[in-house]
C-alpha cells in the first residue's frame, strides 16, 4: 500500500485535497490541507498551532506563509536525516538545547538535525581565506572605527543670555571645565567631558558646527530643545578602531558561520527539489 502511495503520491494527494476542501460543509467539519511533502500532510490546525508556539500574528498571510515554509523545510530535513541512517535525536539533549536557547522542543530537534547534516555536507567544504578576512575587516566600521570628535559640553536650560555670558567668560581666559561647573545645568559624572562621539551620531546643527572646528575651539551656543549648548573640541580622529590581530578570530568565525549557512541552505534547497511539495495558501 505504501509503495502504491509513493508511486502515485500526486494523484493521492490531489484526491485527498479534493475530498477535504471540495465542499464548504466537509471542509468545516474536517478542516483543510495547507501543504504536503510527499505523504506528509500539514493541516490548518497544525499551522495555527505552530504560529501560536512561535508567537506569529494570526491570520496574517505573510506570517502564515513564513511559518508554513519553515514547517515544510523541517519535514524535508527530517526525511533527509532519516534517509541517511542517522540515529534519532537524543531528546534529553534537545530539551537542554531548548532551555539554553529559548526555542521549542520541535525547533531544537530540527536544529540538531540541521547541524548534523551541515557537518556532513558542507562544513569541511567552506574555506575562509586571509583575503576574505582582510576584506571584511576593511569594510566593517565595527573594526575600522568611525570619524569622531571628543567634546566637552556646557548645557544651559532656557537661558540664551546666560549661555552667551558663559561664552564670554571662556573667551576671557577661564578654563572651560571651571565655567561648566559654574554655569552648566547638567554635568555628566560631574564633568564637562562627554567623551568621543561619532560625527554621524551628532545632530546636523552640531555636526556642521564642529566639523570645521579645531582642537581647542569653542562652538556655540547652539539651541538644543530646551537647552543652549557650548562645546569645546578636545580631539578629532577615529574612535572604535581595533587592530586586525585582535579581531581575526572573531572575523574568521563570523565568516565561517555565514558561508556555512549559505552553503547548507543552497544544498538543502537543491535537496528539497527532489520531493513533491505542494503549498495551498
Amino acid at each position: 500500500m505504501l509503495s502504491l502511495l509513493r508511486n502515485n503520491r500526486r494523484e493521492f494527494i490531489g484526491i485527498v485535497f479534493f475530498l477535504l476542501m471540495g465542499t464548504p460543509v466537509l471542509a468545516d467539519k474536517i478542516e483543510g490541507i495547507v501543504a504536503v511533502v510527499d505523504e506528509s500532510i500539514i493541516m490548518i490546525s497544525d499551522l495555527r498551532q505552530r504560529m501560536e508556539e512561535l508567537g506569529a500574528p494570526q491570520y496574517n498571510k505573510a506570517a502564515e506563509r513564513q511559518v508554513l515554509d519553515l514547517m515544510v523545510e523541517n519535514i524535508v530535513v527530517e526525511k533527509i536525516y532519516r534517509s541517511l541512517g542517522f540515529p534519532a535525536v537524543n531528546m534529553e539533549e534537545a530539551e537542554q538545547y531548548a532551555r539554553q536557547t529559548g526555542v521549542g522542543i520541535e525547533d531544537a530537534v530540527s536544529l540538531t538535525m540541521k547541524s548534523t547534516l551541515m557537518d556532513l555536507m558542507v562544513r569541511s567544504r567552506v574555506v575562509i581565506t586571509e583575503n576574505m578576512i582582510l576584506d571584511y575587516f576593511n569594510n566593517n566600521p565595527e573594526y575600522t572605527g568611525r570619524q569622531s570628535v571628543r567634546l566637552k559640553q556646557i548645557l544651559i536650560r532656557d537661558d540664551e543670555e546666560k549661555a552667551y555670558q558663559a561664552l564670554s567668560v571662556i573667551h576671557e581666559g577661564r578654563d572651560f571645565d571651571d565655567v561648566a561647573r559654574e554655569y552648566s545645568s547638567i554635568l555628566v559624572s560631574s564633568s564637562a567631558d562627554i567623551g568621543w562621539v561619532a560625527m554621524d551620531d551628532l545632530s546636523e546643527s552640531i555636526s556642521d558646527a564642529v566639523s570645521s572646528a579645531e582642537p581647542g575651539d569653542i562652538v556655540g551656543p547652539i539651541a538644543m530643545n530646551d537647552f543652549y549648548a557650548l562645546f569645546q573640541v578636545v580631539e578629532k580622529g577615529m574612535s572604535g578602531h581595533k587592530d586586525i590581530e585582535d579581531v581575526r578570530d572573531d572575523i574568521f568565525y563570523r565568516l565561517e558561520n555565514r558561508y556555512q549557512q549559505e552553503a547548507f541552505q543552497h544544498w538543502l534547497n537543491k535537496m528539497m527539489s527532489e520531493y513533491f511539495i505542494g503549498v495551498y495558501i
